[in-house]
């Protein structure tokens, strides 16, 4: 168990801890405010905050984890070896960049509720994210920043064993409109007033699929029942 020190305990410092270090990473984590028992922990520990404790483990904080409400947040995305990265907070934290709060502003989409230009139906669209423009995009960050924590974690307790996290995949087929239009050679005529329908509808994605699948019954070979 990874024990973290921290001034203060918020509710997007458990998220965001949670989320990197159990759901991620597969590390079990507790928190505590109280120096002495933390000094007292026998085991992997670390600090963050704006000051470490003494020779520990530590991760300096921006202070985004323990805001309240949101603000115009100054970001500043540098590279950091193969990936980027922002809230740089120098070197002598562990790690030069408060990753917690990157993820968090990241996972939370905080730039979302922020001022910004909408497209034609209300969307934040990708163009207008610092992933999209400081092109990083392509790049699950989270999930390589984490690993980072992880390596600097190993290396800085030896002795402990981190368990590495095993995953599944299950894959989802998703239909969003799943017998709209029915497989039917007695109605070929209504499979073309709803493709008729779609096309002169918005030119959104459900006019399209409706459109396609309709055009489909209609173009359908028909065989006799034997």
């Amino acid at each position: 168990m990874l024990l973290i020190y921290t001034p203060k305990i918020t509710s997007r410092l458990k998220f965001v801890f949670k989320q990197i270090c159990t759901r991620i990473l597969g590390i079990p984590i507790d928190f505590t405010t109280t120096i002495e028992v933390f000094i007292a922990h026998i085991g992997p520990k670390m600090s963050y905050g704006q000051q470490p404790l003494g020779s520990e483990f530590f991760i300096k904080s921006n202070g985004l984890l323990f805001d309240q409400g949101l603000s115009d947040v100054e970001i500043n995305v540098q590279n950091w070896d193969d990936t980027k990265c922002f809230f740089y907070v120098g070197e002598k934290s562990h790690l030069p960049f408060d990753v917690f709060s990157a993820a968090f502003y990241l996972l939370s989409r905080y730039e979302e509720y922020l001022p910004h230009v909408k497209d034609e139906y209300g969307r934040f669209t990708k163009e207008h994210s610092i992933a999209f423009q400081n092109q990083f995009l392509h790049q699950p960050v989270v999930d390589i920043w984490a690993y980072k924590l992880k390596s600097a974690l190993e290396h800085h307790f030896p002795e402990t064993v981190f368990e590495n996290k095993h995953y599944r995949i299950h894959p989802i087929i998703d239909v969003p409109m799943a017998y709209f239009v029915r497989r039917s050679r007695a109605r070929p005529a209504r499979a073309s007033r709803l493709a008729a329908v779609a096309l002169r509808a918005d030119d959104d994605r459900a006019a399209c699929q409706l459109a396609a699948h309709a055009a489909a019954a209609e173009t359908r070979p028909t065989h006799p029942r034997g």
